[in-house]
């Protein structure tokens, strides 16, 4: 195997494949979200739904994978406030729609609002009831923020990592990355009660940097077998009751975005499709809109006003009409707006 090409040598790419991904993983969130509130079905399917709060950890590492590809290559001493501005671009202007969404639904409290308002909220120990204050699905954005802020000294560390030590600290990463949700969901461990949430999801973020430094594998025609296998692998993991050996999940989780970037295959070829594409870039209206849009659906049906539709059929259109408009309408818009602003 060649040895891994140095941060500097690295160039970004666009990587369609994964922000297609993105669409589906917000997807089965939104699908969780609504089998909490509502009787689970049993069977495999049942447990899928159940588990789908593992897909943020799909989202923390290619959030680390996308932004180490991003900006490793071009990084200087200069880069730490242009790259905050557009991280700020980036996730502010949805959430803050969304919070001003949730207003009608939401009974203020200064502490919990100030925090919420300032992508704080995640940032203490549990248990709490901060992270889930005004529109709950944002306490991974406050993660998020958190990680955007611990950047530079990780791509820092990940510089120093050779070749003799990559499987050491790759290993140690998963290990840590299948431990941190499982302690920040269950509560269960001496570690939840005393770091804050963002610290024990670090390990995840992490693993997305450093896959994003491994090599290409030798034989890159073995591409569409290798992803069958993370497909095949996750929906057993995800579809069978192993109780906490869930969280291994992890495992084909990381193989395929690493895949995905590194291979080409038929299957990344039709990830790559148009419309696929954009339903990956609002994926993250999608998910921060969720709660807002399923909340004012309910206040319209108590009220008695006729819908267009099933109610059944409803929340999931206008769920999936909103992200794209507010993509489209306010995200894109945004984005460039406080870019050239600032």
């Amino acid at each position: 195997m060649p040895p891994p090409p140095t941060l500097a040598e690295r160039r970004p790419s666009r990587l369609h494949s994964l922000t297609s991904l993105r669409f589906f993983a917000a997807a089965y969130v939104v699908a969780f979200h609504l089998t909490l509130r509502k009787a689970r079905a049993h069977g495999p399917l049942g447990i899928f739904l159940a588990h789908g709060y593992l897909a943020v950890s799909f989202f923390f590492m290619l959030s680390g994978f996308l932004l180490t590809r991003t900006y490793a290559a071009k990084w200087t001493s200069r880069s730490f406030r242009p790259f905050l501005v557009a991280r700020f671009a980036r996730i502010y202007p949805v959430y803050l729609l969304a919070l001003l969404l949730q207003l009608p639904f939401y009974t203020a409290e200064s502490h919990k609002t100030a925090a919420v308002l300032l992508m704080v909220q995640s940032w203490t120990t549990l248990p709490s009831r901060f992270p889930d204050a005004w529109n709950y699905p944002a306490w991974t954005l406050s993660v998020e923020w958190f990680f955007y802020l611990s950047f530079p000294v990780l791509l820092a560390l990940l510089a120093r990592i050779r070749r003799p030590g990559l499987a050491v600290a790759l290993t140690i990463l998963l290990a840590l990355a299948i431990d941190g949700p499982q302690a920040a969901i269950t509560r269960a461990s001496w570690l939840c009660r005393h770091v804050p949430l963002p610290l024990l999801r670090l390990p995840e973020f992490f693993l997305g940097m450093l896959l994003a430094t491994l090599p290409p594998a030798k034989q890159p025609r073995a591409g569409r077998a290798a992803i069958a296998l993370c497909l095949v692998a996750f929906l057993l993991l995800l579809s069978l009751n192993l109780h906490r050996l869930v969280i291994l999940v992890i495992v084909p989780f990381a193989a395929l975005i690493w895949i995905l970037a590194r291979q080409e295959s038929r299957i990344r070829t039709w990830l790559e499709f148009a419309p696929l594409v954009l339903l990956g870039q609002a994926s993250y209206a999608i998910y921060i809109l969720q709660t807002p849009i399923r909340n004012w659906i309910a206040l319209c049906i108590s009220r008695g006003l006729e819908l267009p539709a099933p109610r059944s059929l409803i929340y999931p259109v206008l769920l999936l009409i909103g992200s794209l408009v507010t993509f489209i309408v306010v995200e894109q818009p945004a984005r460039r707006w406080i870019r050239l602003l600032a």
